[in-house]
């Protein structure tokens, strides 16, 4: 486990010097400093109790962070900085604290005699399996600046395309939030007052009004039993997804819904093939790559497609006609995979079959977009007139039986 030392010290030109450095322990700590031609004049343990809510919920590095990463990086690399000076310039800009612990280690396990895949290796739980095997056949082919410019571009797409989405849903996130809370407010403070006049004048109740009521005082005397059962479910739902039964009825669900499906079937070939084309071209081997892509592709149904397909390569056939009876993978999807394997361009008919499936996304959330907003406020709508017509309508019976006995 490495640890936190402050130093402080001079350089070769006699300039003061000071700052953090990770080691295993202080006599590490001493050597990493005096390999630099640091003159060590202090250097203790820092003691601090460690925070990181990212580190401890096991969150990945996010996907903007490596863009901006491995753009930096592959630009610093192709400009012929030397591999340390690059890391350690990129510890000192990166903002996010994760990451810069992160790069911390690396540079540690670097200096220590490791390359670069192996240094990240130590750490692939943060990063995707896209990100250590590209590292480690830019080393072995001597391309490191074009494997980094490729997975710069990659994030980036895909941070693209993840905002676009995210984008469509934040509107209906919100109106939906705040129906939410108006529908509460009503129930817990608005219906309660018409209970009591419905039961000083002994009213019967029509079904709709006793439904409210049911659930007013359902939320009104039991809140506690919403506050903890609630997030209980949610924790144990969370955790049936994340076994493979439970992912893969979720999965198939998901492929189901209207439009979110068809929007999840592009986006994952869209995925497999701007993947499976970054890592062809930095010369990662098929086999090798579409195990990646398993992992990588975010859905366990194509998973195990691609998994059909790797073995189906691994017999020594083709890919295509696996693919061909695909539940995931369209007709054109395929015929292009099947092209590109007869021709030997397999990973440029799959960067072009990335672009238009990607094009068809962001079409299908703009159109998702434009209709979500009347659907969203038509539910809304209907659910704030159930209630008000529930209240509303003893009264309009109690106001008919008082003209009755009036006009008596």
């Amino acid at each position: 486990m490495s640890l936190s030392f402050s130093y402080k010290a001079r350089n070769i030109s006699g300039r003061m010097m000071g700052g953090k450095i990770q080691a295993d322990s202080l006599k590490t700590a001493m050597d990493l400093l005096r390999q630099k031609n640091y003159f060590v004049l202090e250097i203790k343990p820092i003691r601090t109790l460690d925070f990181n809510f990212g580190k401890m919920l096991g969150l990945k590095i996010k996907i903007k962070e490596l863009a901006i990463f491995c753009r930096q990086f592959a630009t610093m690399s192709s400009a012929g900085i030397p591999l340390l000076q690059c890391l350690n310039i990129l510890t000192h800009q990166t903002e996010a604290k994760n990451l810069r612990e992160i790069l911390q280690n690396v540079v540690l396990e670097i200096e220590k005699g490791k390359s670069l895949s192996e240094a990240f290796k130590e750490h692939k739980n943060n990063f995707p399996d896209l990100f250590i095997n590209m590292l480690a056949a830019g080393e072995l082919s001597g391309t490191l600046d074009q494997s980094l410019s490729r997975l710069a571009l990659h994030f980036e797409k895909d941070h693209e395309l993840r905002e676009k989405i995210r984008s469509a849903m934040t509107y209906p996130i919100f109106v939906g939030g705040m129906a939410f809370v108006a529908m509460i407010f009503l129930i817990v403070f608005v219906v309660p007052i018409f209970v009591d006049i419905f039961n000083s004048v002994g009213a019967v109740l029509p079904l709709p009004t006793r439904i409210v009521i049911g659930i007013s005082t359902a939320v009104t005397h039991f809140w506690y039993l919403f506050v903890t059962l609630l997030p209980a479910a949610f924790f144990a739902l969370k955790r049936f997804c994340a076994t493979e039964k439970g992912k893969s009825i979720v999965d198939n669900l998901i492929l189901k819904m209207p439009i979110l499906g068809q929007m999840n079937h592009k986006l994952i070939v869209a995925r497999f093939s701007r993947t499976l084309s970054t890592l062809l071209r930095s010369g990662v081997p098929l086999m090798q790559s579409l195990e990646t892509l398993e992992k990588v592709v975010g859905n366990s149904i194509a998973a195990k497609e691609i998994a059909a397909a790797r073995q189906s390569i691994k017999e020594g056939e083709k890919m295509a006609p696996v693919m061909m009876k695909s539940k995931i993978f369209p007709p054109m999807a395929v015929n292009m995979i099947s092209i590109g394997e007869e021709s030997g361009a397999l990973d440029e008919l799959l960067e072009k079959l990335a672009i238009f499936y990607e094009q068809d996304v962001e079409y299908i959330v703009a159109r998702f977009s434009s209709l979500i907003e009347p659907i969203m406020i038509a539910v809304v709508g209907v659910m704030i007139a159930f209630i008000a017509i529930s209240i509303y309508l003893p009264l309009f019976q109690l106001s008919g039986a008082l003209g009755q006995q009036n006009g008596m």
